[in-house]
């Protein structure tokens, strides 16, 4: 609990002021006892001489004698309001901290109310309002149902002002807070830089900034203090831009001010991060954590991908409030926008978990956020090689968002891909691309009874092993592979690798459990397809040579060996042979085929592959 505050008072050559802004701070002080009840509270005055050439120093002085609880500190020179207010602050006791003009006044409810409100533990005192007995009549105040570093009044002012200029000088002038001395150290003050301050006055701007962005304030809308306007001061000054609707506005300011207010912002934007960083290193009492701004600081962090930083930050919100949805859900973004940064740098367990760290929080993303999240999850098992896993969180996002693209995309792949481990499958390479074109033009095949399938170039059974699981499902539907893999080989040992191959694919079509279904005849294409009884197969799939004539009188052979209505699927459409003694690359042939033939065949599909259906003899 509170036990002392401060009232911070700089003054300049303020002779006919000053004695009565210290007797409104001293009236404040004593309605403050009057109402307080509780364990007794130490009250200060710190006046901050800045070198006063006039009687001040002597009615300051005056003024302490009578009242022992006003400290002076002299400055022999004018440095600025904010050096001025900090020095005040440095040689205070207070645990709060008020400012308050040497020209300005305080009204006696105004140290009370702002006690009151900072004072406030909703943890342990149920109440949730008191009333503030005033001379314009009793007022009922809400009080916090948090704690709070900062309390803002309303500010009165004998002039006519507009409620817009009235808002804009209330959230500017310090005379109107009241501060927990821990917020105003951790800022360290007002800023003290002579350029641009001491040209543009705006420390009392800068230090807004700070508070707000590392503290809750509590604003009420009552007026406690007197802003007042003196011939010449700075209120004077902007009289006329106060009483200007501010749509109707346009100052005129010279280029080198323009320039002053360049550094100032640069100034600003430094210093927040410079205490972004003290924050991540600092010792952190629960009370200090207790009043900070947890979601200006968590968007000061997320903005800056600092997600490391936020997290902590954002866990130790929610322990304190744990039934707080924007706490829950900034933590979650956090989660996935980290899980996101170290799959980029390539750590996919860590991503992994940050991932689902995301989820587990139960957001209260959109569906299309969520959706998301399950994809991330989805694309960094897949990256992991975890196919199974990838499916369940793809195609849960897919149930969130069913036109979510990314996931519309690579549904079928990743079907493919975890039917591969399922299945115990060992290919070489998996295509699962090539596949999603045969699942759209096969399927008028499947189950088909007396189908009759034709492979030229097995290699290690892919292609084999998705018809069998996706067409040749009825008990007499039958396929022949011709095994030409030693046709390929080129600088390895032909017999290793073709027994390689030879075993893998052996093994790949045990596992379809459909090993009867397959005939396997190895041997050169050209001789065993003029073996085979003309139209006798649904499909033909051409996949073995890149030598164009061999290619070519391949698919002339097969020509006769398909039905009308069957299907010839021409792979190698997209591949560049690499061999010196290859001139003519395997499109040549295909394209040859199609100009010639295309009175005979429809298209289905022309990309990395070709699809052709046979439409007469």
């Amino acid at each position: 609990m509170l036990k002392s505050f401060s009232v911070i008072v700089p003054v300049m050559n303020k002779e006919h002021a000053i004695l009565r802004t210290l007797e409104s701070v001293e009236a404040s002080i004593q309605y403050f006892d009057q109402q307080h009840q509780g364990e007794s509270v130490e009250a200060e005055i710190v006046v901050v001489n800045e070198g006063s050439t006039d009687r001040t120093p002597a009615i300051i002085q005056a003024f302490s004698q009578t009242h022992p609880h006003c400290k002076i500190v002299h400055h022999f020179k004018r440095t600025s309001a904010g050096t001025a207010r900090n020095v005040g602050a440095n040689a205070a006791k207070g645990d709060l901290l008020f400012f308050c003009d040497g020209d300005d006044l305080y009204f006696k409810e105004h140290i009370y109310l702002c006690f009151r409100l900072l004072n406030h533990d909703p943890t342990t005192n149920p109440a949730t309002s008191f009333t503030l007995q005033r001379e314009q009549g009793d007022q009922t105040i809400q009080l916090p149902n948090q704690a709070i570093g900062v309390v803002r009044t309303a500010v009165y002012m004998a002039d006519d002002i507009l409620p817009f200029w009235k808002v804009a000088i209330e959230n500017s002038i310090p005379q109107n807070i009241c501060i927990r001395r821990d917020c105003h150290e951790f800022v360290e003050g007002f800023p003290e830089q002579k350029i641009p301050y001491n040209e543009t006055g705006c420390e009392d701007i800068s230090y807004q900034l700070f508070i707000s962005k590392f503290f809750k304030i509590v604003k009420v809308n009552l007026e406690t203090v007197e802003y007042i306007r003196y011939p010449g001061n700075n209120f004077d000054r902007q009289l006329k831009k106060f009483q200007t609707p501010p749509e109707h506005h346009q100052e005129e300011m010279p280029s080198e001010m323009r320039e002053l207010h360049l550094i100032r912002h640069q100034i600003e934007q430094n210093h927040v991060q410079y205490l972004l960083e003290k924050f991540k290193r600092m010792d952190k009492s629960q009370e200090f954590l207790s009043v900070l701004n947890w979601q200006q600081m968590s968007n000061d962090y997320m903005s800056q991908n600092q997600f490391e930083a936020a997290i902590p930050l954002l866990e130790t919100w929610l322990s304190g409030e744990p039934h707080n949805g924007t706490a829950c859900n900034f933590l979650a973004a956090a989660y996935n926008n980290l899980g996101s940064a170290v799959r980029t740098r390539g750590d996919l367990l860590q991503a992994t978990t940050y991932y689902q760290k995301a989820l587990a929080l139960n957001p209260s993303f959109s569906i299309s956020d969520l959706a998301k999240v399950n994809l991330n999850i989805a694309f960094t098992l897949r990256d992991r090689q975890q196919p199974i896993d990838a499916l369940i969180y793809l195609q849960k996002a897919l149930e969130l968002d069913p036109n979510l693209p990314e996931a519309i995309v690579e549904i079928s792949r990743l079907k493919y891909q975890a039917h591969i481990v399922q299945r115990g499958y060992e290919f070489t390479e998996v295509h699962p691309d090539l596949f999603a074109n045969w699942e759209k033009f096969l399927s008028k095949f499947t189950n088909l009874p007396d189908f009759k399938g034709l492979e030229i170039g097995c290699q290690d059974g892919e292609s084999t092993c998705w018809l069998l699981d996706n067409i040749l499902l009825h008990p007499a539907a039958r396929m022949t592979c011709i095994d030409t893999v030693s046709n390929q080989v080129e600088e390895r040992t032909a017999q290793s690798y073709l027994s390689t191959i030879a075993q893998q694919f052996e093994a790949n079509i045990a596992k379809t459990g459909a090993s009867a279904k397959v005939r396997k005849v190895a041997g050169i294409a050209q001789i065993v397809l003029r073996s085979l009884i003309p139209n006798s197969f649904d499909l033909v799939h051409v996949n073995d040579a890149l030598v164009a004539a061999d290619l070519l009188e391949n698919i002339l052979i097969c020509w006769r060996l398909v039905k009308v209505g069957g299907i010839i699927i021409l792979a190698n459409y997209d591949v560049q042979a690499s061999k010196k003694s290859v001139t003519i690359q395997p499109k040549a042939a295909i394209d040859a085929f199609l100009s010639v033939f295309s009175p005979k065949v429809r298209v289905l599909h022309q990309e990395r592959q070709v699809l052709v259906e046979k439409t007469a003899e």
